[in-house]
């Protein structure tokens, strides 16, 4: 097909090569681009339905079938210096998102029960192995990645260390070892340069050094048979205080592994900025569900999920609700047949379907009860 000019109302006029036959864009093929554009306009930017020029009940019997069009991000096999990922619960189901860490581009999403390894390596191989993984620490979303994408460094969320920090001591620790720990956690984002992170990283052993004979203390079962952990307590003794030596270990691991202070290394700063928490994510693409589901509170779960993948493909590099219409267009003028599928899909042919005899016997049926 090629250009030929411009009907008398100014629509384009296209030619074939073969036939020389010509057409016109058709006014169904128009109505229903417009229709999705004011379908995502309402979704997207809670637009009042009185607004759209109709009647309510009008819109949505247009833009019913705009609820079956599966928005996708194709994987384009571009590497980024940095990827965010986390996820974000809709109405019991997990939303897995994954966005560049610099401009907070859309790179995919996939729909889980509850965050695990499966459903983040399910996430991860759609996009290629980037240098850094900024995130929040989980297992799964670790084992993920280490499976996934070996040779990617890993940045933990030094705000999630922070509130994982409070919400072991409290906002406001009763003892003086979790005040002076809380202190420690809250200098985290304080820290901007790597003789900086060097000098933070001995006051924990300074810390340890001083409270590690109240970090060793027990509690027996003996001593206090009311408490509930008696009954739990499998040695019959328990660390009096647990949370306070949570906290600390969480530091001193994050800071041998290397995934405190990631985004000071100088190998990895030389590629590009690396951001030492996952605002950006947690603020933008993973904050805006919550803002759109409350603004069309009432929806049924399968249009609640539709919604959600609309709002992550309008926030990826190259959004094209056209081409998205289209594929979906093509699909359905030419349905794919699994040929795999055994069972009959037509129906009975002479020898398997009703016989006669099957309800007509020369036995007289009996209606007593002798």
């Amino acid at each position: 097909m090629r250009k030929n000019g411009h009907d008398r109302n100014g629509r384009q006029r296209w030619q074939c090569d073969t036939c020389k036959a010509t057409t016109t864009a058709t006014i169904e093929s128009r109505s229903r681009a417009s229709t999705l554009r004011a379908f995502l306009d309402w979704l997207l930017e809670a637009a009042p339905q009185r607004r759209l020029g109709c009647d309510a009940r009008t819109f949505r019997r247009r833009s019913a079938w705009c609820w079956d069009l599966e928005p996708r991000i194709h994987p384009d096999g571009v590497v980024h210096h940095v990827v965010m990922a986390d996820g974000t619960y809709v109405n019991g189901w997990c939303l897995l998102t994954a966005v560049d860490g610099n401009d907070g581009e859309a790179l995919a999403w996939q729909w889980c029960s509850r965050e695990g390894t499966a459903a983040y390596k399910a996430l991860f191989e759609q996009i290629a192995p980037p240098d850094v993984l900024v995130c929040d620490g989980m297992k799964g979303i670790q084992r993920a990645c280490a499976e996934t994408w070996p040779d990617t460094r890993i940045q933990r969320c030094l705000v999630h260390v922070q509130r994982d920090t409070r919400a072991d001591l409290t906002g406001k620790p009763r003892l003086q070892a979790g005040r002076k720990l809380k202190r420690l956690a809250d200098m985290l984002t304080r820290v901007h340069e790597p003789d900086a992170a060097v000098r933070w990283g001995g006051a924990p052993d300074a810390w340890h050094g001083r409270w590690k004979r109240m970090l060793a203390e027990r509690t027996y079962a003996k001593d206090n048979p009311d408490d509930p952990r008696a009954a739990t307590s499998r040695g019959g003794w328990w660390w009096t205080h647990l949370p306070l030596r949570r906290a600390y270990f969480r530091l001193e691991r994050l800071f041998k592994d290397g995934t405190l202070f990631c985004f000071l290394d100088p190998e990895l700063t030389i590629l590009g900025p690396v951001p030492r928490d996952s605002n950006r994510l947690e603020g933008g693409l993973n904050a805006a569900p919550e803002r759109m589901l409350v603004n069309h509170r009432g929806l049924p779960e399968a249009h609640m999920r539709r919604a959600c993948e609309w709002h992550c493909y309008m926030n990826s590099a190259k959004p094209d609700p056209a081409r998205i219409l289209k594929q979906h267009d093509q699909d359905t003028k030419n349905p794919i047949v699994n040929d795999d599928d055994n069972e009959p899909t037509s129906q009975p042919t002479l020898g398997t379907g009703i016989d006669w005899n099957e309800f007509h016997t020369n036995t007289r049926y009996p209606n007593t009860t002798d």
